[in-house]
Formats: structure tokens, sequence, C-alpha cells
């Protein structure tokens, strides 16, 4: 590939992935959705299903996230690694405009339809897109993943513009307060509902569309498995060969012709990746003492470098304390955020009874939480911040955040604007964190399988929020609900104060 083709493709893919991840917008505008959505349920839906608690169609679909995250690597082994992002969106899209005809007759179903199709399609697209802009670009991986992320949360501007213009055009206030929650009754409000519903998603499905057109496979990341066993073949001749030099002071320079013609062949098969990696095999006969102590110092730089490209395999990740920090911010942020969107919108009717100041917020939301994402992004990438900075800094402004929410709804509409994009804030630094921690924390050779395993957390999240939620709604009021997060912040912040981020592993 010359370098002018490889430029264009690395410029397209890099688009690709950011329209890949588009889906993701659905975290963020549901918030908007759900009030009518509720509303909907109660008036229009078969009398069976009225009672249904709403909450099990976001849990659902971040329950669903769990398993789609370890799909990515048998799909990709088995139709490569753009066809796997095409099966993707023809999953999210299914389950985005199904609920235009199956909210009316079973929410069970919706529900299933997001746990099974939704859920798992964006985890396989958030997978596809980080592997793609990895692929890419490494050295810029946590800015452009934050950007790609944020280019589906900016997306969800749109959405929640579009969603309250269509359904409440004329601003109605909800009309009837059963229990702690508000409701529309207004027909005119109900029926536009699953209109709302194809509307998005079709645009949703444009966007992805022109994603997985634009995509090309990485230079590091090749299906053919017969380049994998040639690119063996050829660092275990070469190793042997360099066991096998005498002891003289030229092996030094034999050492490094025979590195270079390795490195040439590894970089036609795998790009600079596999040149990184494979470059560690090469490092032990430049260690050789009776080379002098150029050679020494030549080692211990090729030994750094490869160090820094080392890839922890899934069980070495698992005995890492690093991995449980990271998925247990996961696990509290991404407890924060169901709780965000189910509820910033519903509550606040209870003291803010304005439509359209409330889609405001909503609108404020994705903009502020994608800001926040790509300075953080641009931060990590300049070493000025770390993971366990930002992680801290995460945890202590959620949990600060999530201790005054009910609160600041009964003093004013300001200061719940605040409070609510203060909590976009900290939940954004999730979809910077996680997803990079994936391939820099645990290097580069297991990216799926490592991005599953620190998502997981989503499945327990996704089950545990509507059962631990709602007996607190019901039994003790919204106080608790919104405490139960700053309380789960502030244990795992415990954890993580303490906790050693060296990932060596004894």
């Amino acid at each position: 590939m010359t370098l002018g083709k490889e430029q264009f493709h690395r410029q397209c893919s890099i688009i690709g992935a950011h329209l890949l991840i588009i889906p993701l917008s659905f975290v963020w505008y549901y918030g908007n959705l759900a009030a009518y959505t509720d509303s909907y349920i109660r008036f229009s839906c078969h009398p069976e299903c009225s009672e249904f608690n709403s909450q099990w169609l976001l849990s659902s679909f971040v329950a669903g996230m769990f398993p789609g995250a370890f799909m990515v690597k048998p799909l990709e082994k088995r139709v490569g690694l753009r066809w796997t992002g095409t099966i993707a969106m023809v999953m999210v899209n299914a389950a985005l405009l199904g609920p235009a005809w199956s909210l009316r007759r079973s929410v069970i179903w919706t529900a299933v339809m997001y746990g099974v199709l939704l859920g798992p399609g964006i985890a396989i697209s958030a997978s596809v897109s980080v592997q793609f802009i990895s692929g890419w670009a490494r050295g810029k991986a946590a800015v452009l993943i934050a950007t790609s992320s944020g280019t589906a949360t900016m997306l969800s501007v749109l959405f929640n513009q579009i969603i309250t213009a269509y359904i409440n055009p004329e601003n109605l206030k909800p009309d009837l307060k059963i229990g702690p929650n508000v409701y529309f009754s207004q027909s005119e409000i109900i029926d536009r509902v699953p209109r709302a519903v194809i509307i998005i998603g079709a645009i949703t499905l444009c966007l992805q569309a022109a994603g997985c057109i634009l995509v090309r496979n990485p230079p590091n990341n090749d299906s053919n498995s017969n380049k994998e066993r040639v690119l063996s073949d050829v660092v275990s001749s070469n190793t042997e060969t360099n066991r096998n030099v005498e002891d003289i002071p030229l092996c030094l320079k034999s050492s490094n012709v025979e590195s270079n013609h390795t490195m040439k062949i590894m970089k036609s098969y795998g790009g600079k990746q596999f040149g990184g990696i494979r470059q560690e095999e090469q490092t032990e006969p430049l260690s050789n003492n009776h080379c002098g102590n150029t050679n020494i110092e030549t080692h211990d730089k090729m030994d750094t470098r490869s160090h820094e490209l080392r890839s922890y395999t899934p069980s070495e990740v698992l005995r890492s304390p690093v991995f449980y920090a990271v998925f247990l911010f996961g696990m509290a942020l991404e407890y924060g955020l169901l709780l965000k969107s189910n509820f910033y919108k519903k509550f606040a009717f209870l003291y803010i009874p304005d439509d359209k100041y409330l889609t405001l917020v909503g609108t404020l939301i994705p903009i502020i939480s994608t800001c926040s994402r790509i300075i953080f992004g641009v931060l990590m990438d300049k070493a000025i911040l770390n993971f366990k900075d930002v992680i801290m800094f995460g945890l202590s402004l959620n949990c600060v955040i999530c201790a005054f929410w009910y609160t600041a709804a009964r003093v004013n509409e300001i200061l719940y604007m605040f409070v609510v994009l203060g909590l976009a804030v900290a939940q954004s630094l999730y979809y910077v964190v996680v997803p990079t921690s994936a391939c820099r924390l645990f290097g580069p050779g297991h990216t799926s399988t490592n991005y599953a395993l620190v998502t997981s957390g989503t499945f327990i999240i996704g089950v545990l929020c509507p059962v631990v939620s709602t007996p607190l709604l019901y039994t003790f009021g919204w106080q608790w609900v919104f405490t139960s997060g700053s309380i789960f912040s502030l244990f795992v912040l415990c954890y993580v104060t303490v906790c050693n981020f060296d990932i060596q592993l004894q």
C-alpha cells in the first residue's frame, strides 16, 4: 500500500470509526425520551403491561452490552473486523426501529429486544471502533476514543431537540401524578411517541451505514492466519540464528542486521504493532555481556520499548488489581449514568414542570460530556494526568454531586442544571478511561477480550439498578435513590486510593 493511499484509508477509517459508535447516543437521549415512553406505556400499552417498570428498558440494554463485548473476537476471526461492524449495525438498528411497534404490544419483549440486539450490537460497535482507532492511530488513542464516543454524545443534542419538538411542540406540562411519578395523559403527545422512535432510528441507520463503508482494516489487523504463521516462523528462525552468533565484538552489528531484516518482514505483515511486540524476542541476543557497554545500553533501550508494548493476556489482566480498579470505576459511574438517564427529567417534573427547559438541560449534557472527554483524553495522551488521577477525580465528583442531587431540584432550576451537568462531567470519564485501558494499560495483543472484561461490569449494573433503585424509590423516596449512587462511588474511591497502578505482575 502506497503512503498516500494508506494515509487516505487512515483518515477514512478514523471518520468511519466515529460513525460506527453513533448508536451509543441512545444512552444520552433516552433520558428525554423516557418521560414520554413512560406515559405511552401507561396509557397506550395493553392493560397487562401498563404497570411494567420502564427502568428495565435501559437496564436491559446496558446488561446486554456484556455478552456483546465477548462476541467481537469470534466474529472478527470468522468474518473480519469490517463485517463484524456491519453485523452490529443490523442488530442495533433492528432494535432501535422495532419498539415503534413492540411497545404497544409488549414492554417485556421490547426489553428483551434491547437486551438481545441493542446492547450487544452497541458493545460490538464500540469495540470495533476502539480497534480501528487503536490500529490506525495508537499514539492518539485516548483523545480519538474520547472524540468517537463524543460524536455519539453530541448527536444526542440533535436527537433531544427532535424528540421534544416533535412530541411536545406546545410545551405541555405533565397532568397526572401517580405515586412518586408524573405522566402525560394528553393523546396529542402519546400518539407521537412511535413516530419519533422511527425518525431517530432512521437517522442512526444512515450514519452508521456510512461508517461501515468508510472503515478499512488497520495495518496491524490481518485476518489471514497464514501471514501470522509466516511471521512466527521468521521470528523463530531469526531468534535461533542470533543464539548461535559467535562471541566476538561484531555480534552487536550482526544482531542489528538480523533485527532490521526481521523488522522489515514484520512490518510487511503486521505494521508497527507486530514489529513492536516481536522486537521483544530480538532483545535477548543483544544483552550478551561479551559485546561491551554499548551493547548493554542498546539492550536497555529496546527492553524499555518492549515493556511499553507488552500485551497482557486476559488471565493476567484478571490477576491485576488495576483491572478491578477500572472495573469498579466503570460500575460506579455506569450506575450513576443509569440513574441520570432514567430519572433526571422524570424526577425534575415534580419541581420544574417546564418540558422545554429540561430538554435544554438534556441538550447541554452531551455537549459538556463531549468537551470533558476530549479535555481529559488530551491530558492523558500528554501524560499530564494518569489513569489513577482521572479515575479518582471522576469518582469524587460523582460522589459529591449525587449526594446533593435531590436538594438541587427543590432549590431552583438553575442549580439543578449545574448539578446534572456536573454529573455529565464525572460520568463522561467512563468513556475515556474504560475503553482506553483495554489497549493502553493492558497492551494491544488482546484488545477485544480485555475490552470485554473491563466493560463486563455493565451487565451487573444493568441487572442491579432497577432491582435496587425501584424499592428505594417506593420505600424511602427519591433522596435515597440518588444517595445510593454517592455511597457506591465512595466505596470504589476508597479502593482506588489504596490501589497500586503498577500493572507488573509478579
